[in-house]
């Protein structure tokens, strides 16, 4: 299957996707409107019926006729004024918790892509690794954002960012996931290639690194090292969410390194990436709710 095939089924699967969401979306909001309108129905009937029995009970207290044929009248109005009120406080409630889930918390994601300025990472034959990190990076927002998520970069140009500048703006977006990009270096070794992954002690974390493993393995077809858990990378060990690095590939291999520079390549890792993003997504108890909410 060549590029061009990938991209349009890729497309058409998001599609697909949008309109059963959008489906179900308006069959939640018939029913929510239906269960509205029979309460609504319920409580006037309820009130009614107060309204007849205060009625009854004046008539049957014949020897204070005129207390009787008004007190009780006043009684039933008071009762069934009081279950519309009741009712109306209801509604007014249950709207105000269907806007709110019909506006979930929407899903952030963090996409780091590693150095940038002054700070040019691994640099092997004029290959800096920082304009491939962005280059991988821009791509992957991209298929992100087309798909319907909210996406955010720790840098979009070839800017210096701080290690503590990048963990503080996931936090401050109180993303629900953390992916920075890499490429990888042996000085002495010009034939190891593939790619590798790291996750930090954070829960849910080594989740995510393997299905991007998964990802990346189907799309690019890239040698897999494997996934290793380490918390000593700055951005992994401050990171409050579910967070891994991608080293995509070596710089000192030739082979590989053309690959890297490749656009056509960079678009296969990000697509690999996308995919394990979106399927933890979609495994995550937030996603859960907000699947519920929503349909």
């Amino acid at each position: 299957m060549d590029k061009r095939e990938r991209d349009w089924m890729v497309r058409q699967e998001i599609r697909e996707r949008r309109r059963m969401i959008q489906k179900r979306k308006r069959q939640n909001q018939l029913i929510r409107r239906g269960l509205l309108a029979a309460l609504c129905v319920c409580m006037a009937l309820f009130g009614i019926r107060q309204a007849a029995s205060g009625k009854a009970y004046a008539k049957d207290r014949k020897e204070e006729r005129l207390s009787a044929m008004q007190e009780p009248d006043y009684r039933g109005a008071e009762g069934g004024g009081l279950f519309c009120q009741l009712a109306a406080m209801t509604v007014g409630q249950a709207r105000k918790e269907k806007d709110t889930s019909q506006e979930p918390r929407e899903v952030r994601i963090v996409i780091d892509p590693g150095h940038g300025g002054k700070d040019p990472g691994t640099l092997w034959k004029d290959v800096y690794e920082k304009d491939i990190n962005l280059a991988i990076a821009k791509k992957l927002v991209k298929i992100l954002t087309d798909s319907g998520y909210r996406v955010f970069l720790t840098r979009d140009s070839d800017a210096r960012v701080v290690l503590s500048e990048r963990v503080k703006l996931a936090e401050e977006q109180q993303a629900d996931l953390f992916v920075s990009i890499h490429q990888n270096a042996l000085e002495k070794d010009t034939v190891t290639q593939g790619f590798e992954i790291y996750s930090s002690s954070r829960a849910r974390s080594e989740e995510l690194a393997e299905l991007v493993r998964s990802g990346l393995r189907d799309s690019a077809g890239a040698v897999d090292k494997g996934v290793t858990k380490n918390s000593d990378l700055y951005v992994l060990e401050h990171t409050t969410m579910p967070a891994c690095l991608v080293e995509t590939g070596f710089l000192t291999c030739q082979e590989e390194r053309e690959r890297l520079l490749d656009e056509d390549y960079q678009q296969k890792l990000a697509a690999g990436i996308a995919e394990g993003i979106m399927k933890f997504l979609e495994r995550s108890p937030q996603a859960e709710q907000q699947f519920l909410d929503s349909y």
